[in-house]
């Protein structure tokens, strides 16, 4: 297992795809949250700090489209034979895959999270506005958002293995968490308000603590139910590749 994860670790950081979507994740979020944070008019009864924070909400989003092409790039590029020939047991390279996605999730969300919590106890402070959250709710936010990137890290490997196509993967998960998503959570009745609080944009605000706290969970089970999301699609992803011909 040692050197199939070495080998997957090597992968992300001799890829450009995988700099530049770090890279800009990063950047655009810091500079969106500065901005809002010196520029920004808040309310006195509001939660500014909140505000600002869920600007590294972005993060998970970038995660997610750095874990759909850990693996659509492979069949993209054609380098999935190699993998295969370095280890040709499917659900181990899987695992390895798995096991690098969920180190630069984490580490993405923890930077961008971070970033965000230092912005909001730095120049919201500076500007004499209270931020409505404690130093414990910005570490635990922190901690959430982190594991939220980490997970949908995986979510985004999982769909990956499913689909294939890098292009039509990134397409799916992102019409679902803009689009697909907004659309059911706008039914009337229960089930939009599931759909708000349940959903996979949700959850995620939910385990960074960034929810409104009409549609927020608690961060262990919104946690769980994400981890719950995230294996069901990597059980599937590697359940398609280990049957599929890597040449289909």
């Amino acid at each position: 297992m040692t050197r199939p994860l070495s080998s997957e670790l090597l992968k992300l950081r001799t890829t450009r795809t995988f700099y530049a979507l770090t890279g800009g994740a990063v950047a655009l979020i810091v500079i969106i949250a500065v901005l809002a944070a010196a520029l920004g008019k808040f309310k006195t009864t509001g939660t500014p700090g909140r505000d600002v924070l869920s600007v590294a909400g972005l993060a998970p989003l970038f995660a997610l489209v750095i874990g759909v092409t850990g693996v659509t790039s492979e069949f993209r590029h054609g380098t999935i034979t190699p993998s295969l020939l370095v280890e040709p047991v499917r659900t181990r390279l899987m695992a390895a895959k798995l096991a690098a996605q969920l180190i630069a999730g984490l580490a993405l969300g923890a930077v961008c999270y971070a970033a965000c919590a230092a912005i909001v106890s730095v120049l919201l402070s500076g500007r004499g506005i209270a931020t409505g959250m404690s130093t414990s709710h910005l570490i635990g936010a922190v901690i959430g958002g982190a594991v939220a990137s980490m997970l949908y890290a995986a979510l985004g490997l999982g769909v990956g293995a499913l689909l294939r196509n890098q292009v039509g993967a990134i397409v799916v998960v992102l019409a679902w968490v803009f689009v697909i998503e907004n659309l059911l959570g706008i039914i009337p009745g229960g089930f939009g308000d599931a759909i708000k609080k349940y959903g996979l944009s949700g959850v995620g605000s939910s385990l960074a603590r960034t929810a409104s706290h009409a549609s927020r969970i608690g961060q262990v089970p919104a946690g769980l139910l994400l981890l719950g999301y995230a294996l069901l699609l990597v059980i599937a992803g590697t359940i398609i590749v280990r049957q599929r011909d890597v040449s289909s």
